[in-house]
């Protein structure tokens, strides 16, 4: 089976996000791929094949760093670069810690989030 190409995978569990952030995305020139519910990640990963997973950190029932351990573990995921949201203050450690390449507080400044995101997937 060969995998579809796509620059990232957004995973936020508000709608209106991947809506918002898709657009800001693909205007910057990236193909996208969005979900708003974190159990179909896997099934996406398999059909798609991402350089990079941005994602929030809280999920509703599901936390954002426990994902992003499982696919830095996973070899098959491991090279994929992650970007970790939230709005919450100081979780920019916990999400780095968790193994996320880069962070993105919300709300955020287009321009410094483009730039973040043109960064690690430059790497």
């Amino acid at each position: 089976m060969n995998k579809q190409d796509v620059d990232i995978i957004l995973l936020d569990d508000d709608k209106d996000i991947c809506v918002m952030v898709k657009a800001i995305l693909n205007f910057a020139g990236y193909k996208v791929e969005s979900l708003s519910q974190p159990v179909l990640l896997p099934q996406m990963l398999n059909t798609f094949s991402p350089r990079m997973v941005l994602m929030d950190m809280l999920l509703s029932g599901t936390d954002g760093r426990d994902i992003c351990r499982r696919l830095k573990k996973d070899s098959a995921s491991s090279h994929v670069k992650i970007i970790m949201m939230s709005a919450h203050p100081d979780a920019d450690k916990s999400c780095r810690e968790a193994g996320a390449d880069d962070f993105i507080s919300k709300p955020f400044d287009m321009d410094q989030f483009i730039a973040k995101v043109r960064a690690q997937l430059s790497c």
